[in-house]
């Protein structure tokens, strides 16, 4: 696991950015949150199944394991959907999909939440901020064991990439780190599968009253 500590960068430069606290976040996140409640994509169910969306508890884990079904979608500037993406609409997409706004750029992402201590381990779907020549320009999402993902620019796709270390010099996201906001825990929309009775759509699709 990856200490705050040995994020040299962050500690440097990325404590010093303003965090929003508890009432403000609130009301941020509420405002960004509403117009997405219904939205988000269809996740596919295994034949016999259906997919149920209910009320439930967000954390990093379910983030981090939406965000890896878009693996390999390819990266474009403006990009917010399936189609394609860019780094903060990525972002900001995958949070959709649980009832949870953001805004749309990096920069405006980074105001949310909360920066963890000094000392503190990463955790799954923190949100990482790089410097990009004015301010906080590059996005990712931390995914566990000095890993991230996101939509890479240079990649030109939605990809897995080592944070700190890659054959034994310091990544391009460890020199660039200037914050990190943590936002996860939060009340959102979680999916389950639920067998569906092979008759009961048609008896739907036939009582039109339904």
């Amino acid at each position: 696991m990856r200490s705050i500590r040995q994020l040299t960068t962050f500690l440097a430069i990325g404590m010093s950015a303003s965090t929003v606290t508890s009432a403000a976040a609130t009301a941020q996140r509420a405002a960004y949150s509403a117009s997405y409640r219904s939205a988000g994509v269809r996740t596919p169910a295994a034949p016999g199944l259906m997919t149920i969306a209910r009320p439930g508890r967000i954390d990093g884990s379910t983030v981090v394991a939406t965000a890896r079904r878009f693996i390999g979608v390819r990266y474009v500037l403006g990009g917010t959907t399936p189609a394609a993406f860019d780094c903060s609409g990525f972002v900001r997409y995958v949070f959709a999909h649980h009832g949870i706004g953001l805004p749309r750029t990096a920069h405006e992402q980074a105001a949310l939440g909360e920066a963890p201590a000094v000392g503190d381990t990463l955790q799954a779907g923190d949100l990482l901020f790089f410097y990009g020549g004015q301010g906080a320009q590059h996005i990712a999402m931390y995914v566990g064991g000095d890993t991230i993902i996101h939509a890479s620019s240079t990649g030109h796709q939605v990809r897995l990439d080592l944070l700190t270390r890659a054959g034994g010099r310091r990544t391009w996201f460890n020199q660039r780190l200037i914050a990190v906001r943590r936002i996860l825990p939060l009340d959102g929309i979680v999916y389950e599968s639920a067998r569906v009775d092979p008759t009961f759509a048609l008896r739907a699709a036939a009582n039109r009253e339904w």
